[in-house]
């Protein structure tokens, strides 16, 4: 039989299909005596999770004048369930690494933008603008986004291709056997060696151990990976150069190749552009015609864009020059002949929403479908409009900030709407019965010389670069100028070395061929077909797009943070508040209520202070908020809490230590952290410190520095399957991540001088010494507690479990286990900040749902832990508990009767402080 009588035999294969192994193309198999074979010839080609079959077949003509051939499709299932759980384990680890990845970019561009927010004068300690920092780092900020955007493309294939059995990777040239090999050992094998070897020797810490090893073998898989992209890039570089230039031959210099491949990169980039509309008209015979009338009046409402205007101006002709006749510029979908379609039989809401695929009208597409596809995207984007307007309104904003909020809303809307519209000339066309094919095409004007591209290198290069590196280095930050030297490195030769941009100018179809081998041409064909993706900018903007995102979300709850705080000048001892932050109230109690109070509401072991023998936690409530308090308000607080003179405020001894630890470090604002010393005359061997927490934009953002790497990974571990089983080895994650920025973390490390005072000035002097604080200062007692062994307290504080490697001096779980203790109202987000220690107290929060900010006041802490508790009949019960947090009334225990008359009768300003 001929192969023109055998249709399996004239059947090619695109090189849009994977290579090597994964699709066994060549191969074909005669049928057997076994009936579950095909009768006739076949091929095989490998999908994801399954397999499709070419089957021959050969049927009786209908006339009877022979035989009539065809082909048979069909698809088969090709996977286990073994086989899908040990793919769904490698693409777990390798989703972490890539989450690591992900967290270690946005760590790094959280940082420079509080960097820059430092430098313009924004946050609290900084006394002015420093433009000349500030342009600096604002300078390494677009090669920052692009490196990590570019770092994060490389992930995404990483982890598609490791799910899908590494079928790109085998178009490296690699064979199916060493590719399976290496997936085995990177992902399997030498973990499980290292979980055999660790259970063998007895170790406790066989599994954090294994994972690191898993985590490490996966990261340098991942950076081979890399390594073999970027290096068949630009081999696929220098083969394009070769072909399309004729001074360039393959014998010549490295050097030479890379100039001359930069400069036809970048001479397309730097081109002069402008799209133009065309609709395409299929008449019944196959022919087509354009239609000329609506392409020209679109084409007119569609100028050309401003900077293709710039380059046709006559002071530019030295740098540009006019094309003869515009040429086509195709995107890398067209280049590569990757376009797919929406028909009647494709069509689905889902698709359309989210525009995947042309529209081919007339016949394939139904008006009902058009109709159905222009509603499901008004209706659907109004409903992601009125969610996001809902979500405002829930959140309590109001006035001002909500009509801005609702009318960037209504633009929104107006905007997706009207990109529906032409959608109704695909609509006018089912009507009348005609088929079309509308789309753009974007085509070159003008290229600039030579000499213009490498004056716009130079001072790309020099700008975004070299200024930015040598001002990372001059300020001695070596890790992140590293990273940055070598991330811009290898991001500007993909940059200016990217096939895809190159393939711009070659359109459908265009590939390499220079050996006699059909199967060596095609796997390289294919390999250029899938490496090109690579270098799209529609993925890096994709990366950069989630990177602005979450750094966008971050600014926001930043600000809406900082509006529950006062953000004046810190002067003098007047640390917090303008206003003192409780009127407290003697006279009154609360019995506590009569079902089963917070365990923790007497702390008996431990705490054995002073007069806070068996202390209730309202005591070290109540000391948190003393931290706010103005100077000269403090010692009236502690003698209206605890009576005149039991519990003395030290302000001398903390001022004497802050201006000797000040002249001994300069590499962070002490002025900053804020802490009040409190002794106990009737127990001179004890003593007490509060630690201020956040009530400043500027410590909003020591949260961040401090807790960002590990709130992070939480999150990370919060999204994975079975995420849980990489705890152990997160404070590691942490760990790496923060030493990049050791620098900056190292200017807001508070703890080092409330650490310092502790091991320098109380523990010569006292024997028994507690440590408390509410929010930022919480998490500063808390590792100051676990540093000098001291009993903590936090109120509503950051936890230090994942970071504990981060601190200097790095602290231990079992003394985080042992000296911390951190009280955590429902729904407060700053306690859910890394991982809690084995003690902790979680309380009742009467907040509304929608006030984010309510359940951290340390005085609704105080007032829900006095009304559970009991105020144990001495203790004075603050007004606001009342009179701003709703709690019932006290018991009066004096001739007083109305407990809100006398809190007007002691402050009848009282409201104005609210």
């Amino acid at each position: 039989m001929t192969a023109k009588n055998r249709p399996i035999e004239n059947i090619c294969d695109d090189c849009s299909l994977w290579g090597g192994a994964s699709s066994e193309v060549e191969n074909r198999f005669r049928a057997s005596s076994q009936a579950s074979w095909p009768t006739g010839a076949f091929r095989i080609y490998d999908q994801p999770g399954a397999q499709l079959i070419l089957e021959e077949t050969v049927d009786s003509s209908e006339d009877g004048n022979g035989e009539r051939h065809g082909i048979k499709i069909k698809q088969t299932v090709a996977t286990t369930y073994g086989l899908s759980f040990l793919k769904a384990t490698y693409s777990l680890v390798a989703v972490f690494v890539g989450g690591f990845l992900f967290i270690l970019g946005f760590d790094i561009l959280l940082f420079l933008f509080i960097d820059l927010a430092k430098h313009l004068g924004l946050t609290h300690n900084s006394a002015a603008a420093d433009i000349g920092p500030f342009v600096l780092t604002l300078l390494s900020v677009p090669l920052w986004v692009y490196s990590l955007s570019m770092g994060m493309t490389f992930v995404t294939r990483f982890i598609i291709d490791t799910f899908n059995g590494h079928p790109f990777l085998r178009t490296f040239g690699i064979d199916v056997v060493v590719t399976d090999w290496m997936a085995f050992l990177m992902y399997l094998g030498i973990p499980v060696v290292t979980i055999i070897i660790t259970l063998f020797q007895k170790r406790d810490d066989w599994w954090e151990i294994s994972l690191i090893t898993w985590f490490s073998t996966v990261l340098i898989f991942w950076s081979f990976f890399s390594a073999c992209v970027f290096v068949f890039e630009i081999r696929e570089c220098f083969e394009f150069i070769c072909e399309v230039d004729d001074t360039i031959g393959k014998n010549d210099s490295l050097w030479k190749k890379s100039f001359r491949t930069i400069i036809y990169s970048m001479g397309i980039r730097l081109s002069g552009k402008r799209s133009t509309y065309h609709k395409l008209k299929y008449g019944g015979n196959g022919s087509s015609e354009n239609s000329d009338v609506e392409s020209e009046r679109i084409n007119n409402i569609c100028p050309v864009w401003p900077y293709s205007l710039v380059t046709q101006l006559e002071c530019c002709s030295r740098c540009f020059k006019t094309e003869g006749l515009p040429k086509p510029l195709y995107t890398i979908n067209q280049a590569r002949g990757n376009m797919s379609f929406v028909t009647k039989s494709t069509w689905s809401l889902q698709r359309l929403f989210c525009r995947c695929g042309g529209i081919l009208s007339g016949i394939p597409v139904t008006f009902a479908n058009e109709f159905n596809h222009c509603t499901c995207k008004l209706l659907g984007s109004l409903l992601i409009v009125l969610l996001l307007a809902g979500a405002v309104v829930w959140l309590g904003v109001e006035g001002a900030s909500l009509a801005i909020f609702l009318l960037i809303l209504c633009v929104l809307f107006i905007t997706i709407a009207a990109s529906t519209l032409p959608l109704l000339h695909v609509r006018d066309d089912i009507v009348k019965g005609n088929e079309t094919l509308r789309f753009w095409k974007m085509n070159s004007i003008t290229r600039p010389t030579d000499m213009f591209v490498v004056v716009f290198i130079g001072i790309q290069v020099l700008g975004l670069y070299i200024i930015p590196l040598a001002y990372l280095g001059a300020v001695n930050n070596d890790q992140t100028a590293g990273l940055y030297a070598s991330l811009g490195f290898f991001s500007l030769v993909r940059h200016y070395m990217n096939p895809s941009i190159l393939l711009q100018e070659r359109g459908p179809g265009y590939f390499i061929v220079d050996s006699d081998d059909p199967q060596k041409n095609w796997n390289k064909k294919s390999r250029f077909y899938h490496i090109v993706q690579l270098g799209s900018d529609d993925a890096r903007r994709f990366w950069s797009f989630l990177y602005g995102f979450f750094i966008l979300v971050f600014v926001m709850i930043v600000l809406l943070a900082a509006n529950d705080f006062t953000t004046g000048a810190v002067e003098d001892q007047n640390y917090g508040f303008t206003d003192n932050p409780l009127t407290l109230l003697s006279g009154f109690e609360y019995p506590g209520q009569p079902h089963l109070p917070y365990p923790t509401c007497r702390m008996k072991k431990g705490v054995n202070v002073g007069d806070l023998q068996d202390a209730s936690l309202s005591d070290f409530a109540f000391l948190s908020a003393l931290a706010y308090a103005t100077e000269d308000g403090v010692q009236v607080y502690l003698d209206e809490w605890f009576g005149t003179n039991v519990a003395m405020n030290n302000p001398n001894v903390v001022n004497t230590f802050k201006q000797t630890y000040a002249d001994q470090n300069t590499d962070f604002d002490h002025t900053v952290v804020a802490y009040r010393l409190i002794t106990f005359p009737n127990d001179p061997d004890a003593a007490l410190l509060t630690i201020k927490g956040t009530s400043t934009i500027f410590d909003v953002m020591a949260d961040a520095q401090l807790w960002l790497s590990a709130t992070l990974f939480q999150g990370l571990r919060g999204l994975l399957p079975m995420g849980g089983i990489f705890t152990p080895i997160l404070h590691t994650a942490v760990n790496i991540v923060s030493t990049l920025e050791t620098e900056k973390i190292n200017s807001v490390a508070f703890y080092r001088e409330t650490t310092a005072f502790v091991n320098e000035v109380l523990k010569p002097t006292y024997s028994s010494i507690q440590v408390t604080g509410h929010s930022l200062g919480g998490g500063l007692a808390l590792i100051t507690g676990a540093q000098t062994q001291s009993p903590s307290v936090g109120m509503s504080a950051p936890n230090a479990m994942l970071s504990r490697q981060t601190f200097d001096p790095g602290v231990s779980v079992q003394d985080l286990n042992t000296y911390t203790f951190n009280v955590i109202p429902d729904r407060d987000i700053v306690p859910m900040l890394d991982d809690v220690a084995r003690l902790f107290q979680r309380i009742n929060c009467t907040a509304a749902k929608n006030d984010i900010a309510g359940c951290h006041s340390i005085v609704r802490t105080l007032c829900e832990l006095q009304f559970t508790c009991g105020s144990l009949g001495v203790r004075p019960v603050p007004c606001e508990c009342v009179l701003i947090y709703g709690y019932p009334e006290p018991i009066s225990t004096s001739n007083q009767t109305n407990f809100t008359e006398a809190c007007y009768a002691k402050n009848g300003n009282f409201l104005n402080r609210w």
